[in-house]
């Protein structure tokens, strides 16, 4: 069978242009009985009169394809049960091998190619149902991944996308994990960005929210997840498992802001920093009107946050919550890895919070410790702060001790350390290293940028100690005196020009210098 567009080519070929049947032939690739045929056509007819009276003989079609829809059908039941154990379109030809059928590879792969797009056509025709939803009756939420720079390095991070329904407004938050913390904390930042709480809310499967499927949409919820829309008030429904038109909104907002936000690849030097930055986008993109509609997504909003739950008096704490013992090297272990404390807490109990970005410890109501939270195994993670009181009674662990080396300490600070050691050994003293934990110390009181710009200038000099930068530290803080100008009614002609001085007084001490000299020549 012959597309109508290839007959008008072949009248324009031959009846137009002047051209030969047997060209026209070789041309198209068809035969010249087919060519002739062809033009004796109806030009003005929009179906084709001349179809092939026979179709062509495909045995070895007709033989591997019914064993080739079998194979599919029984990939759809494994969808479930073992994904990733399908029938591939290799393994079949492998199959009818073994079944004496000869048959090329690629002709098995055209025709599961075929199927495949058989099957997607059929799937597309279903009919979908378009949804409506009141002021504050519905949100969405999803995560995503992008490409995101931070702190000079390229890094793929889950980022939390969520959208009200009526109003369209939404909110993003990049991550560093998928874990249940993040996932509640984007909620959390979510509801307090919209200024309240749709009361219904619906979800992929994510493992953070659900434990386990049961029948329809009933789910047996993670304990943490139940907790937190009990707290917040509002129902949590669940989407049907590969089912995403049912939350399609969220979806899309999914591709739009990876398209929109993260294009080009966004740069900050902190997850706060990026956060920040996606949260002014979230803000100016509520001056959008979208597509369907007559009202920016603000109008909306303002119209939809009256109908929202109001937001707990109390937020809902997010995170790890628990106690640890402080080891005699001065760390707490949590998730296979260690975090400093300050030396004086060894052998106490102290609480761990952790958030999705840092891990925090507390000593009763105190906060004690703050750091980055790592998510891989075995790490240290140390803050050289804790270590210098004892550094102070120790002054000859201090070349060697882990926290200066791994603790944020600014490396060129050895070269420094290097210095004072020698001055005093020459001197006689032999305490450089206990002079570098003083100046250490100053950073208990000071930032390390503080400390270090003093450093830096009293290094200046031939011999520095921690006095030394400790006195630079005390002149930068002092604040600059503030000069009253002169008051011109007590000072009339101070502004007046002034004559100058008469030095020929001095002349004297010159006169005094000669006889002086001359009298010693005597």
């Amino acid at each position: 069978m012959y597309e109508v567009t290839i007959r008008d080519d072949i009248r324009d070929w031959v009846l137009v242009q002047g051209r030969s049947q047997r060209s026209a032939a070789k041309r198209f690739r068809v035969s010249r009985d087919t060519v002739a045929r062809l033009l004796l056509e109806a030009p003005e007819a929009p179906v084709r009169r001349y179809q092939r009276s026979v179709p062509r003989s495909t045995p070895v079609r007709d033989q591997i394809l019914p064993h080739i829809e079998g194979w599919l059908e029984e990939n759809v039941r494994l969808r479930a049960r073992a994904p990733k154990q399908r029938w591939t379109a290799h393994r079949m030809w492998v199959e009818l091998c073994q079944m004496g059928i000869a048959v090329a590879e690629s002709t098995v792969r055209q025709l599961v190619r075929e199927r495949h797009l058989a099957r997607r056509e059929v799937a597309q025709a279903k009919a979908y149902i378009p949804l409506a939803f009141a002021p504050g009756e519905r949100g969405e939420v999803d995560f995503g991944h992008a490409v995101v720079r931070l702190a000079g390095q390229e890094l793929q991070v889950p980022f939390l996308a969520a959208r009200l329904r009526y109003s369209g407004a939404m909110f993003l938050a990049v991550f560093p994990t998928e874990r249940q913390d993040a996932f509640l904390l984007g909620q959390r930042w979510a509801f307090e960005f919209w200024g309240g709480v749709p009361r219904s809310v619906v979800y992929d499967n994510l493992k953070p929210a659900v434990a386990q499927l049961l029948r329809g949409h009933s789910r047996q919820e993670q304990q943490a997840f139940r907790h937190f829309h009990s707290v917040y008030g509002y129902e949590a429904v669940f989407a049907n498992p590969h089912a995403g038109w049912e939350k399609g909104s969220v979806e899309n907002l999914v591709g739009y802001a990876r398209r929109t936000y993260f294009v080009p690849i966004p740069e900050a030097e902190s997850f706060e920093e990026l956060n920040a930055l996606l949260r002014t986008q979230c803000q100016r993109d509520q001056q959008r009107v979208m597509a369907g509609r007559t009202s920016a997504i603000a109008d909306l909003l303002a119209e939809e946050r009256p109908l929202l739950t109001s937001l707990p008096e109390h937020p809902s704490e997010v995170g790890e919550l628990r106690e640890v013992v402080v080891r005699s090297t001065g760390r707490v272990r949590f998730e296979s890895n260690d975090y400093s404390v300050p030396v004086r807490y060894v052998g106490a109990r102290l609480t761990l919070k952790a958030d999705p970005f840092a891990v925090r410890l507390f000593a009763g109501a105190e906060k004690i410790a703050v750091h980055p939270r790592s998510y891989l195994r075995g790490q240290v993670v140390e803050d050289f702060r804790h270590y210098v009181p004892l550094l102070l009674e120790k002054p000859f662990a201090v070349p060697f001790a882990s926290a200066l080396r791994n603790g944020a300490l600014p490396p060129h600070w050895e070269a420094y350390r290097q210095r004072l050691v020698a001055e005093r050994d020459a001197l006689g003293l032999h305490d450089g290293n206990r002079e570098f934990a003083r100046i250490l110390h100053l950073c208990l009181a000071h930032s390390v940028a503080e400390v270090g710009a003093a450093l830096e200038l009293a290094a200046a000099s031939h011999r520095y100690s921690a006095d030394t930068v400790r006195q630079v530290l005390q002149w930068a803080d002092e604040p600059t005196p503030e000069t009253a100008p002169l008051d011109p009614e007590r000072y009339p002609d101070y502004h007046l020009p002034q004559p100058r001085p008469d030095l020929a007084a001095y002349n004297r001490l010159l006169v005094g210098q000669s006889g002086t000299e001359g009298g010693e020549r005597r």
